[in-house]
């Protein structure tokens, strides 16, 4: 039977970048899938690539979101030349807007900071937001605009890396869940799956809000959990927006072939991802209260996505204290598609690292 250097639990963005990244690395590795490659939140994602729009206040994981929006450049080649995939990277900026005064004041507040650790944010009047993009409700009291902010299409970027790892030599199997990670002496020895026994000498967790049993290995206390988001797309025949508006965790991205993608509600674990009609009706009228223009737009889908969040509040992205050989990466919430380059390369340092020849 064919044995594996490092096998990857999870066919998300976070497992299929890590997968790419020891690959390029000359191990041999195998990504194994319960479902299709992207399947999860990684195909419900916007992304957005928000550092400066998503984090209110410092933490030790803005520094690393910072880091992995400036890889995303060399990704988005990278992955072109090797797949001949378009992840439709754009860094047009993102505008972080605010509806009242204390909304207001508090962007100018996070502004102050921001600018304080060396990031660029350009404070903008209600008429400076709409003199650059006119469709902007006059309700508007003001924005802050982040140039070095950017979005990508989630699931392209995915696919992407799966693709890439694959052709620098990793194998990929869908529809293939892994039962048990076994351990002997306190080795990782491989995978039990549906489609028989995976020898290999690395396992790493990448399964999303789906890790929780496997993380009892680690610690009786660890644990993911989902956050359900709904979303909407609509599309529109002119372009109405040149870059995302952000607010308060609500969106409005334009896409590519004048798709624009709304979001999204938050439900915490919740497995159910059935879109509920009172959600479109709420996703809507925050949308239209932004963007008027919105409201002649034609229907495209709606779907829902399970976001990852962890028990710690923080993402899980370690090597197993005791047992050799297992890893894990997860729980990185709504950052998953921003974090990805630098978690890949991240995870895959630490792994070849600590292998066992």
């Amino acid at each position: 039977m064919k044995s594996y250097d490092s096998i990857i639990i999870g066919g998300g963005v976070i497992g299929s970048t890590i997968a790419h990244c020891l690959a390029e690395q000359g191990l041999h590795v195998a990504i194994l899938e319960k479902n299709d490659i992207a399947s999860g939140a990684s195909h419900a994602a916007a992304g957005l690539l928000g550092v400066q729009a998503e984090w209110d206040e410092y933490d030790p994981l803005y520094d690393m979101a910072r880091k992995s929006r400036a890889l995303f450049p060399k990704v988005a080649e990278k992955i072109r030349e090797k797949t001949g995939i378009d992840i439709g990277y754009e860094a047009k900026g993102i505008y972080r807007i605010a509806h009242t005064e204390e909304e207001w004041q508090r962007i100018k507040e996070i502004r102050t900071w921001q600018i304080a650790a060396g990031e660029e944010a350009v404070l903008l009047s209600s008429e400076e937001v709409r003199k650059v993009e006119p469709n902007v409700s006059s309700e508007i009291v003001g924005a802050v605009y982040y140039p070095t902010d950017g979005h990508v299409l989630a699931p392209a970027l995915t696919k992407g890396q799966a693709l890439a790892a694959a052709a620098s030599g990793a194998e990929i199997f869908e529809y293939t869940t892994v039962l048990q990670i076994v351990v002997k002496d306190e080795k990782v020895t491989g995978v039990q799956t549906t489609e028989g026994f995976f020898p290999c000498k690395q396992v790493c967790i990448t399964t999303g809000a789906w890790s929780t049993p496997f993380l009892k290995q680690f610690n009786k206390n660890y644990g993911t959990y989902p956050v359900k988001g709904e979303v909407i797309s609509l599309k529109s025949n002119r372009p109405l927006l040149k870059a995302p508006l952000f607010l308060k965790r609500f969106y409005i991205a334009p896409k590519r072939y004048g798709k624009y993608v709304i979001g999204a509600t938050m439900e915490p674990h919740s497995f159910q991802e059935q879109v509920k009609a009172s959600s479109v009706a709420d996703i809507l009228q925050r949308a239209f209260s932004i963007l008027p223009a919105l409201q002649d737009a034609t229907w495209d889908r709606t779907w829902a996505g399970l976001r990852p969040e962890s028990n710690e509040g923080r993402p899980y992205m370690e090597a197993h204290p005791t047992i050799q050989g297992l890893f894990v990466s997860t729980g990185h919430y709504r950052n998953g598609i921003l974090l990805s380059p630098f978690v890949g390369e991240y995870m895959a340092n630490k792994m070849v690292g600590n292998y066992v020849y």
